[in-house]
C-alpha cells in the first residue's frame, strides 16, 4: 500500500475516534477514493453539541520535503467549487511546516470561500494530537510517542473545533450586521468622547437625554467593530472603506458654512444624517448587506463627529 495512503487511513481512523472521545458523534468517516479531485481526502461528518450536522474536509500531506503554500491553496479552491457543505477545511502535515504562507490571503479567504481553514503541522502541535494513539504515532514518525497531558491535549482539540464552527457560522452571515449593546469601552482615546460633546454642543441642550444615546449607539459600533477584526475581515473593511467615503461627504457639506450665512449646526446635523442614510442605502445594495442599518448609521455618523476635526458651528472651523 502507497504511503500516502496508509497516512490517510491512519488518519481517518485517529479523527473517528477524537472525534468520538471529545463527544462528537461521527456519521461518516471516509477517505475519497484515489484519484478523486475534490480538494480533500478525509470527510468526518458528525453532530455538534446542538445536533446540528457539520462536516469537516481534511487534507493530508505526509511530506518530507518543503510542502508549498499553494499545494493547499489549490486544494481550497477546488473544495469550495465542488458544491460540498464545509464547516472546516484542515491541511494535516505531520512532518513539515507549511513555506511560502501568503498571510493576508490566509485571513481573507475564509470570507471568500465561506468556511474556516486550519493547518495542523509540526508548528501548531500536530505530533502532540498523534500522540493520543500511540500505535497511530509509531505508524507515522517511526517511533514512540511522547509522554503527554492527554486531558490538556484533548481540551485544546476540542476549542480549537469549537473555535472553527463559531467561525464558519460568523461566515455564514457574512453579510449580516449586527449591532448589540455594548457592556464594554471601546479601546480609543478618550478625547474622542469630549470631541463628540463639543460637536452635540451645537445641537442639544446640556441636559438633553439624546447624549447618551448617541455616545452609546457610537460605542455600540466601534465595539461591533472590534469584534469584527480576524472574524470577518471582509465585512470590516467594507464599513471602514464606506465610513472614510462618509467623511468626505461630511467636509464638502461643511463649506455651506462658509458660503451660505444661514446655515446653522443643525441643519448640517439633519443633512448629514440624511445624505449618510442616502449613502447607506447603496452601500447595503452594492454588498447585499441586511441587518442593523439604522444602528451601523448611527454609529458611523457619531464615529465621524468624534473624529472629524471640522466644527459644527456656522461662525468658525477648526484649525
Amino acid at each position: 500500500m502507497a504511503k500516502g495512503t496508509d497516512f490517510e487511513i491512519n488518519t481517518c481512523n485517529f479523527l473517528k475516534a477524537l472525534f468520538e472521545e471529545l463527544g462528537y458523534p461521527v456519521i461518516d468517516a471516509r477517505r475519497q477514493k484515489s484519484g478523486t479531485q475534490n480538494g480533500f481526502d478525509i470527510l468526518i461528518k458528525f453532530f455538534d453539541e446542538y445536533d446540528r450536522e457539520r462536516n469537516f474536509h481534511f487534507e493530508c500531506k505526509d511530506y518530507e520535503t518543503p510542502l508549498n503554500w499553494k499545494e493547499i491553496l489549490i486544494k481550497i479552491l477546488e473544495l469550495a467549487a465542488t458544491g460540498y457543505t464545509v464547516d472546516g477545511f484542515f491541511a494535516v502535515s505531520p512532518k513539515v511546516d507549511i513555506s511560502n504562507i501568503h498571510h493576508h490571503l490566509v485571513n481573507d479567504l475564509p470570507g471568500k470561500v465561506n468556511f474556516p481553514i486550519k493547518h495542523w503541522t509540526p508548528e501548531t502541535c500536530i505530533e502532540e494530537y498523534f500522540a493520543l494513539a500511540p500505535d497511530i504515532y509509531k505508524e507515522i514518525y517511526g517511533k514512540d510517542a511522547p509522554a503527554i497531558d492527554k486531558g490538556l491535549t484533548k481540551r485544546k482539540l476540542k476549542a480549537i473545533i469549537e473555535s472553527v464552527l463559531n467561525h464558519k457560522d460568523t461566515l455564514s452571515f457574512t453579510g449580516t450586521i449586527e449591532i448589540k449593546e455594548a457592556v464594554a469601552e471601546p479601546s480609543e482615546d478618550a478625547e474622542l468622547k469630549t470631541t463628540l460633546d463639543r460637536k452635540l454642543n451645537s445641537v442639544l441642550s446640556e441636559d438633553d437625554p439624546l447624549r447618551e444615546s448617541y455616545h452609546q449607539r457610537r460605542c455600540n459600533y466601534k465595539i461591533y467593530l472590534e469584534e469584527l477584526q480576524d472574524v470577518n475581515n471582509q465585512l470590516r473593511s467594507q464599513i471602514i472603506n464606506w465610513q472614510e467615503n462618509m467623511r468626505i461627504k461630511a467636509e464638502r457639506l461643511t463649506r455651506k458654512f462658509q458660503t451660505d450665512p444661514n446655515y446653522t449646526a443643525t441643519k448640517f446635523f439633519h443633512d448629514f444624517f440624511e445624505t449618510a442614510e442616502k449613502s447607506l442605502l447603496t452601500f447595503m445594495s452594492d454588498y447585499q448587506l441586511r441587518g442593523d442599518d439604522q444602528k451601523l448609521l448611527n454609529g458611523v455618523v457619531f464615529e465621524l463627529a468624534a473624529e472629524c476635526k471640522l466644527n459644527w458651528s456656522a461662525t468658525k472651523m477648526e484649525a
